[in-house]
This record gives C-alpha cells, structure tokens and sequence, in this order.
C-alpha cells in the first residue's frame, strides 16, 4: 500500500554521489537498523549493489550516460506486522534534476492495522542535505513565498493553473485582520518538499486578485490547494473548533493524499530505470555484432515503437483532458456547490451561498404541486446538499459579543475582526464593514449610554446578514 509519494527537483550541482551520501545518513542513522555506514560504504557505486543485514535488504541501480544519470535505490525492511519499502529515484537530465520519494507500509497479516501516514525523515535528510532547486517559477524553499503587492498577475496565474512548476500549491490568503487561519512557516515546513506556500501580503492584495479572476479566488483567510495543470481546487476554512495546527494537518493530509494517487514523472521511476538499463545491454549487444539477439532485438524495439506510440497518444488524450477540465472549473461555481453564475456575489463565509439557495427551494417545495415533478426534483436537491452550520456559529457569535456592549475595547474589535468586519472611526461612531463590501456597512456608538443599543445592533447586523 503506497503512503507517501512525492518528487521535487534539486540543485544543479547535485551529483548521485551527493544522494547516495544522503540516503547513507538517513539508514545509519535510523534506531530500526542493523545497517552502519561501513555497511552502505558501496551504495550506488557499480552497475548494481546490493547488501543484507537481518530483516532488512537494499539495492541500488546505476545508470550513466554522456547526457543523463539516474540511480535508483530500493530499501526495505521486515517488522513484525508490516514490511516497509522505501524507493528513492534521482533523475539528473541536461535540464533539470529531480528526486522521487514512494514509501509502501505492506501488512503481513489482515489483522494488522496499517498506522497514519507521515512524511519521512527522508524528506528532510535530503532536502536539509542537497537543498530544494527551482520548479518552474518558484525556488523550494522551507519558508513560504510571501507575495509583493506587485504580484497580482502571479497570484491570478496560480489559480488559474497557468504556473510552469511541477509542484501544486497551497495559497493562503489574508483574513480580514491581516492575520492568517495558519502560521505560514508552520505549514511551509511542514510542505517542504510536496507543494509551495504561497501568502498573499494582505487584504487589500485580495481584492485586486478578485478583479483579476472574476472573484473565483479564496479569501479572507481560506485556503486553497491548487494545481498547475488544473485539476480543481480544495479549499480549508477556518472554523470556530479546530486549532490552527490541526488546520494545517489536515491540508497536509490532503496533499499527501493528492501525490499518492498523482500519475509520477516517467523519468523518476524505478521501471525507467531498469529499461535504460535493458536498453543499454540490447545496444551493447548490437555494438558488439551478436547474430543471436538480432532476431530478440528487432522484436523488442517493434514492441517498443508500439508501446511509444501508444503512451505518446495517452500523453495528448490527457493534456486534452486536462484542458477541457480546467475550462469546466473556469465555468464552475466557484463555491464548489451546484453550477450556478453567481454573477458578483461570492461566499462570505463557508457554504453561504448554498444555504441561501437550499433555503429558497425548501421554501419553493410548499408552493409546487404536491408529489409532482417539481416538488420531487427540489426535494432531492435540498436532501442532497447539507451545508455548514457557521451560519449559525456567527450569529450566535455576534450577539454574545454585542449582548453588554458598553465601547469597543481590545478584546470587541479583535474578535470583531475575526468575525470578517474592518473597523474605522467616523465621528460619534466607529463603522462596521462586513467582509470588505461596503453594502453591509453598520454603525456602532463609540460609548453604549443604552444598555440595549448592543443588543439593537447585533440585531440590525444579523437581519441584515443572516
């Protein structure tokens, strides 16, 4: 069962010596192995290497040529419940260099219970070893990628899915405070190796990226997962019960599962490795002037012409694929939820929008004719589409805050904040913006002389927007 899988390029001046030297510290230095250096000493030197200690076994597979070198390195290890397969593959081509990470966790036994997955020390031996190199338009690094308010086009590029890096990103963008759902660096770290991070400076940042892609952009501290080819988005809201570390597991457990399933470059995988291999012992042969393979030869390049044609047609079916499907999310609600046009409105808050909706076709059912058509259709779309109940939480929220209001101290305007409204002095009164739209502008009296004018206007602000 494949648990981890992600491939992320590396400097230029990286060697296989240099990776065969990383993976070396990462085994002797693990307190589950019998392996020491003196063991590894000939990892990844010769055509082919191998070595055993107990329970455990590695091999490395060696590839050079005037233009590419690839090395692959198979680690596995016998426990009790499960045997664990580590494959490493580093793809150093004249353009670039990448390294490939799949770890498999096989059960020996049905009864065995397979643990969560987690990324491997492996990740963080290499990357702290070799450094992270340049994917398309960004440099890996463990930090987030802090956007300039200059960036607008770049942001719009990244959620569009119209980025040259390989790697998919997570773009975390500004809450109404100026604060963020998650600690950047935490997340980044954390990432490193799997996607970029990329935050947006501020709100006034997401108000211009909202210009710039027709208002489908995440914002007011949601964030997103998005994917340069396309592909769709998944968005994470902060909510009232869930602790920004635990918000960033959770988008870390996404992109795990996303790389797991993800399709892994051709040239970071074991089979290439064992072809070029096969394709060079063939040549050799043929190089050599020996009649008795000739006949093998010729009918394995056919089948390799075959197979070539065959994969090259694949490549353009999904490259179509994968247009038409980002011409789909450019069409979709950007809400995820039914495949309206929301014309200029967009969520305020999570499943806004199809609350609104869900409520009007309940209400709608009472007024068609009973058990027809129409009444069967809304009633299945209302049972069908359950939505978040933040509503509520605001709401609730917002009352208990306003209920005793006497003036905004530091404690009111911060959780008022929080709640999506930026405040600003106005005279005899502060005013209230709701989610940056000035439609649901609200006043709040600087000193609350009447006991009920709190509660007055927290009754004004939720009519008004719940």
């Amino acid at each position: 069962m494949l648990s981890f899988s992600t491939e992320f390029p590396v400097p230029e001046t990286v060697i296989a010596d240099d990776v065969c030297e990383a993976v070396r510290e990462w085994i002797s230095g693990s307190p589950h192995t019998r392996f020491n250096a003196a063991h590894l000493t000939g990892l990844g030197s010769g055509e082919v290497w191998d070595a055993a200690e107990g329970l455990e076994f590695i091999e490395s597979i060696r590839e050079d040529a005037a233009d590419a070198c690839t090395v692959a390195i198979i680690y596995r290890r016998d426990e009790e419940d499960f045997e664990w397969i580590t494959t490493i593959v580093f793809a150093a081509q004249t353009v670039s260099k990448w390294i490939s990470v799949r770890v498999e966790c096989e059960p020996r036994h049905p009864r065995a219970k397979v643990p969560a997955a987690r990324k491997p020390i492996l990740i963080r031996t290499l990357l702290r070893k070799l450094g992270g190199g340049v994917d398309g338009e960004f440099k890996m690094a463990v930090a987030p990628i802090v956007l300039a308010s200059s960036e607008v086009e770049l942001a719009a590029r990244c959620i569009n899915g119209d980025v040259s890096s390989y790697l998919p990103i997570v773009y975390v963008s500004s809450q109404f405070n100026g604060h963020y759902a998650v600690n950047p660096n935490n997340l980044a770290a954390l990432l490193f190796g799997m996607a970029h991070v990329v935050v947006e400076p501020n709100r006034a940042f997401s108000i211009e990226l909202m210009k710039a892609v027709d208002g489908i952009n995440v914002y007011g501290g949601t964030i997103a997962l998005y994917w340069p080819e396309g592909g769709g988005r998944r968005s994470f809201f902060k909510r009232e019960n869930i602790s920004a570390g635990e918000l960033e597991r959770a988008i870390f457990e996404e992109v795990r599962r996303s790389l797991v399933n993800r399709r892994p470059l051709l040239r970071c995988t074991l089979a290439a490795v064992k072809e070029q291999k096969s394709r060079r012992h063939i040549n050799a042969l043929k190089d050599a002037g020996s009649k008795a393979v000739d006949e093998y030869v010729s009918a394995f390049e056919e089948e390799n012409r075959a197979k070539d044609a065959a994969l090259a047609a694949a490549e353009a079916e999904i490259v179509r694929l994968k247009g038409e499907l980002r011409h789909i999310d450019a069409q979709s609600d950007p809400s995820g939820g039914l495949q309206l046009d929301l014309g200029g409105e967009r969520d305020f808050y999570e499943g806004e929008i199809r609350e609104i909706v869900r409520e009007a076709l309940n209400a709608q059912m009472s007024m068609v004719a009973p058990d027809g058509r129409r009444q069967h259709i809304l009633y299945s779309i209302v049972l069908a589409n359950a939505v978040p109940t933040e509503r509520e939480r605001l709401r609730d929220q917002i009352k208990m805050l306003l209920r005793d209001y006497q003036s905004m101290d530091g404690r009111t305007k911060r959780e008022l904040e929080q709640l999506g409204f930026s405040i600003s002095e106005s005279g005899k009164h502060y005013k209230l913006v709701f989610q940056g739209d000035p439609r649901y502008t609200f006043t709040l009296s600087k000193t609350g002389s009447d006991f009920r004018g709190g509660r007055n206007a927290a009754s004004d602000l939720c009519r008004l927007l719940f």
